[in-house]
């Protein structure tokens, strides 16, 4: 049974359950007024027998009012027997009725004053009177009431049959209907493969604030767009990665194959190991390149992180980047002098932000003209923005959106040694520390890259 015959099944249970319950309760409280009914109009016909044999029998107020209230009317097969108080019958109606009523039953309406009970089909009614010791039963069959009590049960039973229908055929057309774009939505996920990502969920027409479905499809669909955003990284990545890798490879695999072709002299053996050397370098700093990306990839934020000094990290940053490049010129320059030393720290990694800014060091002095690189510190009461600038050729706009994707390379790194994975590297360790990365053209000729970070 699938959910929406569940939903169908649970539904109509859970209505009939009410409504057999409802009808019950209507039924007992209907019978139970029926017989309270009933039971007064045979007092009433016990007070009027036994005042019709003893003029001096009187009524209180209370008993009058009861009297009026409840008239015996007509009863079906009545039957009256009045017994003094020696055990002797002194009235009886009709005058051929043979009733002895049994002695505990005397004894009941004795104890109780007032005594209801049934014998067979008859409901009985016993009157004990103080001041005479006398004693009145009155039986009658409640033959109108009980054939309105029988229709009643006819009644119940077919309504009660009819709603559970009713019920039933409604919970189904209903769910159905409500349920009707789930369905459609479940095909839809069926169509949707790692090979087809482009397709969209219709989300339809009115108040998506209000339609829970509508919400569900344009999750669905933002959800959608984030996974083709994500395969069609990871295809590039692919791609990139090993068309990288082979470079490297192929080459060093043809000077072996050439090297071993020939008889080589001592010099020209060492000319093919240098080249080797130079390539398998290359294909140390791709794997570890990657191997980084993938790492990176694998680290969350931690609000554990110690207090990390912007200006300190930088200083020591450009420090290192100078013994790996002793022909390049950097300067840092505070936009605007900090109030205090806490005014420049977040909460970070230290080694993770080091390799970014040498990383964004890096890369602005290999596309620079001039090998000189600008960096610049501006903190406000939220943020502290750090800018690398340098001199040299700018991107366009189509190279500008895809400067972050691993293995991307711009046409000003044509004749740049590289794999376009640093800048990929550098946006990862940002966002780890809750932080955004932007480039953009200052002027004509000066590139700007921009962190910003979120201040401790």
């Amino acid at each position: 049974m699938n959910l929406r015959l569940r939903f169908v099944l649970i539904h109509t249970l859970l209505v009939s359950s009410i409504l057999v319950i409802s009808i019950f309760i209507i039924y007992i409280i209907y019978n139970n007024t029926r017989n309270d009914d009933f039971t007064k109009r045979l007092w009433s016909e016990a007070i009027l027998s036994y005042k019709g044999i003893n003029n001096n029998f009187i009524v209180n107020n209370s008993e009058q009012d009861l009297l009026e209230n409840n008239p015996p009317g007509t009863f079906t097969d009545m039957q009256v027997v009045i017994i003094d108080h020696t055990g002797k019958t002194i009235y009886k109606k009709p005058v051929y009725l043979q009733y002895d009523p049994d002695v505990l039953i005397l004894s009941n309406i004795k104890i109780n004053h007032q005594y209801s009970f049934r014998e067979d089909r008859y409901a009985c009614f016993g009157l004990y009177i103080n001041d005479t010791g006398d004693y009145v039963i009155v039986r009658a069959n409640d033959k109108y009431g009980l054939a309105r009590m029988a229709k009643l049960r006819i009644i119940m039973f077919l309504v009660g049959i009819g709603t559970a229908l009713v019920a039933a055929l409604f919970s189904f057309f209903y769910i159905m209907k409500t349920t009707k774009p789930l369905v459609q939505l479940s095909l839809q996920m069926r169509k949707i493969s790692e090979n087809n990502l482009k397709e969209r969920f219709y989300i339809g027409n009115g108040n998506i604030k209000k339609n829970e479905l509508m919400q569900i499809s344009a999750n669905f669909n933002g959800m959608l767009e984030r996974l083709e955003k994500a395969f069609d990284m990871q295809k590039s990545f692919t791609h990139h990665a090993s068309h990288e890798l082979r470079t490297p490879l192929a080459s060093m695999l043809a000077q072996t194959e050439m090297a071993l072709r020939k008889n080589l002299t001592l010099e020209e053996a060492k000319e093919v190991l240098n080249s080797l050397k130079e390539d398998q370098q290359e294909l140390i700093e791709l794997t570890n390149s990657l191997l980084l990306l993938s790492q990176y990839e694998k680290i969350s934020y931690s609000s554990d992180w110690p207090m990390v000094r912007i200006d300190e990290l930088l200083y020591d940053t450009i420090s290192m980047v100078k013994r790996m490049f002793p022909n390049i010129s950097v300067s840092l320059e505070f936009l605007q002098m900090p109030d205090s030393e806490i005014s420049l720290s977040i909460s970070g990694n230290y080694t993770l932000l080091r390799s970014a800014f040498r990383n964004l060091i890096k890369n602005a002095f290999q596309y620079s003209d001039d090998k000189i690189v600008s960096i610049a510190i501006k903190a406000d009461e939220k943020t502290i923005d750090i800018y690398f600038e340098n001199r040299g050729k700018t991107l366009n706009l189509k190279d500008k959106d895809r400067l972050f994707i691993p293995f991307f390379r711009g046409e000003n790194a044509i004749r740049k040694r590289g794999f376009g994975l640093g800048l990929s590297i550098v946006k990862r360790i940002v966002q780890l520390h809750q932080g955004t990365i932007t480039y953009d053209i200052v002027q004509e000729k000066i590139n700007r890259f921009t962190v910003s970070l979120k201040k401790a």
